[in-house]
């Protein structure tokens, strides 16, 4: 009689378990440390590690270009002016290469993905 009531219990929790993870830790685990990012580029700034850009409103920040970035066309993002869009993983250093990759600048974001408009 112990043993059926231990496994009852121990389906139970189980499933309960199960359709925590598919409802409800899912969505979360998707957009977990994403952040979404555009504007006009502000400033651009040479770093021994990538490319630093500062973008203004709607969505602000500065965030960190590197050889894992994927761009979309019209690949501007190399000059202050053109409007930009992308996203970006939180965190990340821009060693600044005008004071000889020694001082480290943090940044908002290391970008995944951006794109860019004609102008």
């Amino acid at each position: 009689m112990k043993n059926k009531k231990f496994n009852l219990i121990l389906a139970l929790v189980m499933a309960i378990g199960a359709v925590t993870l598919a409802w409800g830790g899912r969505e979360r685990a998707l957009g977990q440390g994403v952040l979404a990012f555009g504007g006009r580029i502000i400033l651009v700034e040479y770093c021994c590690n990538g490319v630093a850009i500062t973008v203004g409103p709607p969505r602000p920040g500065r965030f960190l270009l590197t050889s894992g970035t994927i761009l979309y066309p019209y690949y501007n993002v190399y000059t202050p002016g053109p409007s930009v869009l992308g996203t970006a993983i939180p965190g990340g250093i821009c060693h600044e290469a005008a004071t000889a990759c020694v001082v480290p600048i943090p940044v908002a974001g290391t970008v995944t993905m951006i794109g860019s408009s004609g102008l």
